[in-house]
């Protein structure tokens, strides 16, 4: 069972954020937002589907705990039209279960679910967190026995039902 965590951490705990900006060849800092994955934006129902899995996420950000919060994608400004008003990737609750529902059999990467929520999360970084030579960003999938699978896909990353994802940002040992 996945970690329920607290997103909102009060001024006097927040880890300081480390990140890096990018820089173009004129050496500018760029604000440039990820590439959002097309499935991103697919809006369905909770009918005729072909697959309704669930996995879930927990999220560590230097010992702390992230809340995943309820209902991220569904009502949103994309998919906000009655009987199509999820995303394929969702949440109903702020326990980290994701639900995958599908009305084709296809692949869906983590990332996707980042895109819907709006947030950074590849092998360099999640949120505004990025690996540098003090921090690192490692990612497993625990299996029903317990133990512990690395995982080095990060945001491409296959999402199957009953997985158990954990994401850590921390100080490398």
């Amino acid at each position: 069972m996945a970690y329920q965590a607290g997103y909102i951490f009060p001024e006097d705990e927040s880890p300081s954020p480390t990140s890096i900006p990018e820089t173009t060849d004129e050496g500018e800092i760029s604000n440039s937002l990820d590439e959002i994955h097309p499935l991103a934006s697919t809006c369905l129902s909770h009918g005729e589907l072909t697959r309704h899995d669930h996995m879930y996420l927990t999220i560590q950000i230097e010992e702390q705990f992230v809340t995943i919060p309820e209902n991220v994608g569904v009502n949103s400004d994309t998919c906000n039209e009655s009987g199509a008003n999820m995303h394929v990737v969702h949440t109903h609750s702020s326990d980290g279960k994701l639900h995958l529902e599908m009305q084709t059999e296809e692949d869906v990467e983590l990332g996707v679910f980042f895109d819907v929520w709006g947030q950074h999360f590849d092998e360099n970084g999640i949120f505004d967190y990025r690996v540098n030579s003090t921090h690192e960003l490692v990612m497993f999938n625990r299996d029903v026995n317990g133990t512990l699978e690395e995982i080095d896909s990060f945001d491409n990353y296959i999402l199957l039902n009953n997985q158990d994802i954990i994401i850590s940002y921390r100080e490398r040992a």
